[in-house]
Formats: C-alpha cells, structure tokens, sequence
C-alpha cells in the first residue's frame, strides 16, 4: 500500500517505476519550496507533493524581514534602523541590493548604512546568487 496519494506519482510509478516517479515527485517539492521563497522547507513541500496538492502561501508568512529587525535592534539611530530596514524591504522586492536613506544626509552614516546592507545582504537566508 502507497502512502503517496498524488494520481500522477501513482500512474508514473506503473509506467516507468518507483524511481523516475520519486524523481518527479522531488523535483515537484522543490518547485513548491522555490515558489514559496523557502519559506518552507523541502521535506513539507515533499508532503504537498505526495498530496498532489499545492500550500496556501498564506500559511507560510515570510519572516525575512524580522530576523533582520533583530539583528539591527542594537543600534540606537533610529534614522539609521529605518533606512535599513527600508532598504532591505526594497531589496527583497527587487531581488537586487538597494540603499535606501530615507532623511540621512551626513556620510558617516550612510557608509554605516551601506556597511549593514552589505553585510545583510550577504548573510540573507537562502540566497540565490
């Protein structure tokens, strides 16, 4: 007996066998995660895929931007938080590393707000470049 309910692993599984079957079937759950933005991982995504269904992203919440909140909640500028925190917000929706100053005019501190978005940017959980 299957565990595996998904009717196009099943059908596969008579046609060609257990492996090319369970090489879609992985392929499928990385396409889940990768639409998903790994926000799930891909042992969960393998479950969906075994379902022959897709997850509801509204059950996945992207918490990308609150690890970040955490790592700059020791600095005490708070034009410098914002424009951080304002830039990485642009950065995830362009996939491109952008700075954003908001009010910050002196160059001291838009170096220092160029040093964090670097190192963020660098350190993001699951980069794709």
């Amino acid at each position: 007996m299957s565990l595996v309910i998904n009717p196009a692993y099943n059908q596969l599984y008579d046609t060609v066998g257990p492996y090319y079957a369970t090489m879609q079937m992985a392929q499928e759950a990385r396409e889940i995660t990768k639409s998903l933005d790994n926000r799930i991982t891909v042992s969960s995504a393998l479950d969906y895929a075994a379902r022959g269904m897709n997850p509801d992203p509204k059950d996945y919440p992207d918490h990308r931007l609150d690890r970040v909140k955490n790592y700059i909640d020791y600095i005490t500028d708070v034009e410098i938080k914002s424009a951080v925190i304002k830039s990485y917000e642009e950065s995830l929706a362009k996939y491109n590393l952008i700075y954003n100053y908001n009010t910050v005019v002196d160059e001291p501190r838009k170096a220092r707000i160029r040093i964090l978005m670097n190192i963020l940017w660098d350190n993001r959980p699951h980069k794709t470049n």
